[in-house]
């Protein structure tokens, strides 16, 4: 009235604009009374597809108002020590940081907003050993009358924040509670989520991590702050966890019968519990864990769980290392293995052994050498060999299983004397990754395992990926594989389950490896984008090219350089039906698949402990349940592209 009185608003914009409401209202047909069904009603208003459109509102409403020096998105997540202040703490902040988690470790502090001085300077002081901080203000009020919930103590807090280091604030309320905020000066980035929801805090982190794209614009000039402002971040760097398949246009219903498949290889004893993950342009679609890790049923599987990748570590560990290093001329598949280890003699079958044929599978190898049998004595580990102790100059093989370190020459030499076979034709060998294994001192002063760790794991923020688990993670997380009764006699949890990797300390280039199924699923993830994930480049696109191209297949072998392609005939092979032949991935002995479709976008991953207890269990393979679930997929990719044509 007093802005009508004073000519500030004039009463016809009023008008005009309650009309508006009103003519709304009755196209809606409010002006009609109806009487509500309540049938199902708290299911029908919270459909997947209202929850899904929910929390597109609250992507789309995340506004950038400050980004000094690109703070966000983050980027090299694992180097910065990060902390989270959730001021407000009578309002969780359960969301934002289930969310984040995901993604990196953090140390949260929870406050009201009436904290104390003494507990402003107590954090003050904690952060001191930040790298950067996220403070998000939440259990705020719309209403201006009570200044929007932003009190004196909270603003003390914010007065704290080291400008020198990376500050991030998000506000989750009313845009107008800038007014009211000081000393934001103090953040390098300052983010608007307008609403404390857990749709909100979602999309919080997401946007910080990366996993969604930002370009809200402010819809009201605050503080210092314009109407319009809004800083865009137009790509996503990292996998997003956070989304509905509806977003892709694809319908849950046509998802459901991966349960359905998954459910019955559960009921039928081909494992004891799986995960399956797919991605598609990114963004995760299928998600779902499964039974248990054991028969007994004492721990079910969760997205946490870990499993052994068996010879998925061929193309996560062995290729990606060298993908990598062929780029940097420190490895060329063209060259012979002679190239790389001088202690092979002159007259030796494997001096000019060809590294591109061996990696595909077409060096005249053989399968593979029952190394652990040399060492036993009726039946048992020989103490010639082996302790049941820790001693200097031992491998760790399996609990209180310890294996003098030099019988890693043996294994070598058996490799090296062992006759190749007569015909130089397709067939399938870990004998060739044990030899790569050997090479990597010899080409980067680092063992394989510490290579791929320091140049890959680490600087993706991958948490569960790796060899030798138990060093890094509590054994619970671990899904055991065989009850050994030939070699190590005990069930296996956190050792790997090929016995020749064991014997090697747990690792090697064709085993060893165990992840989760986000961990793989981002290795894959690199692999579909040729090397580029989360702003950094890891390898040359065309490098991947050469690796993912079959270069026998001449002579019938679908084999690329370290990587599994699809067989053209149907209804055989790794991958399904539908699997394009730019596709690619491998599968490992325990249970385990990994594919990506470049055609598709798509990055299927399939965890499971088949061989526990046994490893002649073969119903996972017989049942086709990898690939038959990998079908479900393209299927439903298939009905959505129709649907959209």
């Amino acid at each position: 009235m007093a802005a009508i009185a004073s000519g500030e608003i004039a009463e016809e914009t009023i008008n005009t604009r309650c009309l508006k409401i009103l003519k709304t209202k009755e196209w809606l047909g409010l002006n009609k009374k109806e009487k509500l069904d309540k049938t199902d009603l708290v299911k029908d208003l919270n459909s997947e597809e209202f929850n899904w459109l929910n929390q597109r509102l609250a992507d789309a409403s995340i506004t950038l108002l400050r980004n000094e020096n690109n703070t966000l998105p983050f980027l090299k997540i694992n180097e910065n020590k990060t902390a989270v202040i959730n001021i407000g703490a009578d309002r969780t902040a359960k969301h934002f940081g289930e969310n984040l988690e995901k993604y990196l470790e953090v140390q949260t502090f929870n406050v009201t907003k009436t904290v104390g001085f003494s507990e402003i300077q107590n954090i003050a002081n904690e952060l001191k050993t930040f790298d950067r901080v996220i403070v998000n203000i939440l259990g705020t009020s719309n209403k201006p009358k009570k200044d929007f919930g932003i009190t004196d103590n909270i603003n003390l807090l914010l007065s704290k924040m080291d400008k020198n280091r990376e500050n991030i604030l998000t506000i989750y309320t009313n845009a107008y509670s800038l007014y009211k905020l000081k000393n934001l000066d103090n953040f390098s980035s300052i983010m608007v989520a307008y609403q404390d929801s857990k749709e909100a805090q979602k999309a919080a982190a997401d946007a910080i991590i990366g996993a969604i794209k930002i370009n809200g614009k402010l819809p009201v000039s605050a503080g210092q702050f314009m109407e319009g402002d809004g800083i865009t971040i137009g790509k996503t760097i990292r996998i997003r966890r956070n989304v509905s398949p509806f977003e892709l246009g694809l319908n849950p219903s046509d998802l459901k019968k991966i349960d359905t498949i998954a459910l019955r290889g559960i009921k039928e004893k081909a494992y004891p519990g799986c995960r399956v993950l797919a991605i598609k342009s990114g963004n995760v679609i299928v998600d779902r864990s499964y039974g248990h890790q054991t028969y007994e049923k004492r721990k079910k599987v969760t997205s946490q769980t870990v499993y052994d990748l068996a010879s998925i570590t061929k193309i996560a560990s062995t290729t990606l290392s060298l993908l990598q290093l062929t780029d940097l001329n420190k490895f060329d598949p063209n060259n012979n293995l002679c190239d790389y280890l001088a202690d092979i003699a002159d007259t030796s079958d494997y001096f000019n052994m060809n590294l591109k044929e061996m990696l595909s599978h077409t060096a005249g190898l053989k399968p593979w050498i029952p190394f652990y049998d040399y060492t036993l004595v009726n039946k048992t580990p020989s103490s010639k060999y082996y302790r049941n102790f820790p001693k200097e100059g031992y491998f760790k093989v399996a609990d209180k299983l310890y294996i003098d370190h030099s019988y890693a020459d043996s294994i070598y030499y058996k490799i090296l004397t062992n006759p190749l076979r007569d015909k130089r034709n397709y067939k399938y060998s870990d004998l060739g990754y044990y030899l790569i294994y050997r090479m990597f001192p010899h080409m980067t002063s680092l063992s394989l395992e510490d290579y791929v760790s320091e140049n890959f794991y680490t600087p993706l923020g991958l948490k569960t990926i790796g060899y030798h688990p138990l060093k890094r993670m509590n054994k619970n997380l671990i899904a055991p594989t065989e009850n050994d009764r030939l070699f190590r006699n005990q069930v296996l949890r956190g050792y790997v389950h090929d016995p020749g990797a064991a014997m090697l300390g747990g690792a090697c280039g064709h085993a060893g490896l165990f992840s989760n199924a986000y961990d793989i699923a981002t290795i894959m993830q690199l692999f579909l984008d040729k090397g580029n994930y989360a702003g950094e480049q890891f390898f040359n696109s065309t490098t991947f090219d050469f690796y993912n191209t079959a270069h026998f297949a001449k002579d019938k072998n679908r084999r690329g350089v370290g990587f599994d392609k699809p067989v053209m005939n149907p209804d055989s092979g790794p991958a399904c039906n539908s699997a394009s032949a730019s596709s690619f991935g491998h599968s490992g002995f325990t249970g385990t698949l990994v594919w990506a479709d470049p055609e598709k976008d798509l990055v299927y991953v399939f965890l499971s402990n088949r061989v526990y207890p046994d490893a002649g269990n073969r119903k996972l393979i017989d049942m086709n349940i990898r690939t038959d679930i990998q079908q479900v997929l393209y299927d439903a990719i298939d009905k959505a592209e129709q649907r959209n044509s």
